[in-house]
């Protein structure tokens, strides 16, 4: 991938064309009295990645830090296949009522390379009517989404160390987008994965360029997760995503953010 610079480099990536997922007022950098913007970080352990590396970046830059409030709401170990173990299409409701998020950013599947269980019957994980079946499960979240007050958006899996966990990975990224595309709202939208190179293969790697350009371990040698520096690169990666996946309707968050000023 392209763009290894400081946050305020990646920024101009504003300037795609992106979803409207949700109208935010703007407001300026350490505005007193305001209501922070509240996101919802959700999903398991890779949500919870996520969630950390986005708060990295806002103690990193000042109008994210005096503008947005980062719930965190990951739960480890958890996925779309069990809800008889935890349901996150019930869970997504309850943050709803109690926290009332503006908008949701989910990043889940890392624990759902297993069969989908629905009234104590299994649908295998490698048998044909496995994709319609988790797809279900992806839109029983979405169903869950109050529109009206917020929006989602839904962030793929990045490459994985193992053949097995990789190939799993874009399977359920696939997954997720066709699910997203097929709800067809404006306000919910699947954000695709943070990658090392832009290449087809994209394959694993444990380091890389971090947000300076230094050469450092951004994978946990888990194959799966990120080291503190690679949440870094994922949350500078996906903020001006997040950012533009709200709209250009003149209403942003952090409009003015370039650079780490304190």
């Amino acid at each position: 991938m392209s763009g290894w610079g400081l946050f305020g480099r990646v920024c101009a990536l504003l300037a795609c064309s992106a979803l409207a997922l949700v109208s935010v007022s703007v407001r300026p950098s350490g505005a007193q009295g305001e209501p922070k913007f509240k996101i919802a970080v959700i999903g398991d352990s890779t949500g919870d990645g996520v969630w950390a590396g986005l708060t990295q970046l806002a103690n990193r830059t000042a109008c994210m830090r005096n503008s947005v409030e980062l719930g965190r709401y990951g739960k480890v170990s958890t996925g779309l296949t069990r809800p008889d173990r935890f349901d996150w299409a019930s869970e997504l409701k309850k943050i709803e009522t109690s926290y009332k998020p503006q908008l949701f950013v989910m990043s889940i599947g890392l624990n759902d390379r297993q069969s989908v269980v629905e009234n104590g019957k299994i649908t295998m994980d490698n048998s044909p009517a496995y994709p319609a079946k988790y797809k279900e499960r992806v839109t029983a979240v979405l169903k869950n989404v109050d529109t009206n007050a917020g929006g989602l958006a839904w962030v793929g899996l990045s490459s994985m160390r193992t053949p097995v966990a990789d190939k799993d990975a874009r399977e359920k990224n696939k997954l997720f987008a066709e699910a997203v595309t097929e709800f067809g709202s404006a306000k919910i939208a699947y954000v695709e994965p943070w990658r090392l190179s832009e290449s087809a293969e994209d394959k694993f790697q444990s380091y890389g360029p971090d947000v300076d350009g230094k050469i450092v371990q951004i994978r946990n040698p888990d194959g799966a997760h990120f080291t503190a520096a690679g949440e870094l690169v994922v949350a500078t990666y996906l903020w001006p995503k997040i950012l533009a996946s709200l709209g250009e309707r003149g209403e942003r968050i952090c409009a003015r953010t370039a650079g780490t000023a304190p």
